[in-house]
């Protein structure tokens, strides 16, 4: 076998970003060989990849269509969860817990996959059965095995992910997946510090917020942010009888990763591999040279009282209705 040409010459590689070539997508591809996941996120691990001199001198590039042959002769691993969450809200710690364990092959919010998210809207005749045809694509490409003890694969999606369920639910209905969320005030201070991109008006289509597009620029930062966190926990409500789905609270992390999380995706972990988890909890998971340092209590401080009157309007009855879905109202 000629691994030169054909599917084959992709192994070991990876796909790291789509684009328009006209109306062609095109498949951007990296060399990650061996590469662990271990990063907070996906995008980390690919910036150190790219830099190698090799990446210099060899790339691909293929149309996105035929990545269902690459799939054929190197498919994925078998997907055992997701992750999807509200945002600020500890599903880094998850992820990162996840992916200390040598079985597991843990990606983390690949930015790839926005892409498919949003293609139809670059171009209308996408349509969605193409977008899932592409997204079962991705996730396969994505999750070839690197290392022979791995054996199980997650994903963690962006939190604005959450509002694509419908589409991902139709790819993926048999994927067990967690909800993690957080008391909502909490979450919109932590954006009020340090905006993220979903936050910033027009980022995601308003259209998934249930918004007019000429509505935007009436509606004030603060009030766009609880809109955003309000339509991510509707989404995951609405989806909730789809599938099998746990909603964890931020406040019982780390230890529900041991007594559900661990259990729920059917993963095993060692003894001795239980205080290397607890290692991992113990740093800053975006920052893990940093110890973890709680700040609820400062974060409950700080919410005025304009934070507490837009959670209480927008987001208390959706955080309410997923506290009696939880796993600690059992």
């Amino acid at each position: 076998m000629d691994l030169n040409s054909g599917p084959e010459r992709f192994a070991g590689w990876i796909p790291i970003g789509l684009y328009w070539r006209g109306t062609q997508p095109m498949v951007d591809w990296c060399h990650a060989g061996d590469a662990r996941f271990t990063d907070p996120f996906f995008e980390q691990t690919i910036a150190g990849l790219v830099q190698r001199p090799f990446q210099l001198l060899f790339r691909h590039q293929t149309p996105v269509e035929e990545l269902p042959a690459i799939n054929a002769a190197l498919p994925g691993l078998k997907l055992g969860g997701f992750i999807f969450h509200l945002s600020r809200c500890g599903s880094t710690v998850v992820s990162r817990m996840l992916a200390a364990l040598p079985q597991n092959l843990v990606l983390s919010e690949p930015r790839l996959l926005d892409f498919v998210f949003r293609s139809h809207f670059h171009q209308s005749s996408i349509s969605e059965e193409q977008r899932i045809t592409w997204l079962r694509s991705l996730v396969s490409a994505l999750g070839q095995q690197r290392r022979t003890e791995q054996t199980h694969y997650f994903i963690k999606f962006d939190s604005w992910h959450a509002l694509q369920l419908p589409l991902i639910r139709r790819a993926f209905p048999e994927v067990p997946w967690l909800f993690i969320y957080r008391e909502p005030a909490e979450v919109m201070v932590s954006h009020e510090r340090q905006p993220a991109a979903q936050m910033v008006p027009g980022v995601i289509d308003p259209r998934w917020l249930g918004l007019a597009p000429d509505a935007l620029g009436r509606i004030p930062g603060d009030e766009y942010c609880a809109r955003v966190l309000a339509a991510i926990l509707q989404t995951a409500l609405t989806h909730s009888n789809t599938g099998n789905v746990q909603f964890i609270n931020y406040r019982q992390l780390p230890d529900i990763v041991f007594s559900l999380i661990l259990p729920f995706f059917q993963v095993s972990c060692a003894a001795g591999s239980m205080s290397h988890l607890r290692e991992v909890a113990r740093l800053n998971a975006k920052e893990p040279s940093q110890p973890f340092m709680p700040d609820s209590a400062a974060k409950q401080k700080e919410a005025g009282e304009r934070i507490r009157q837009l959670s209480d309007r927008l987001l208390q009855p959706w955080y309410e209705q997923m506290e009696a879905r939880s796993s600690h109202s059992a």
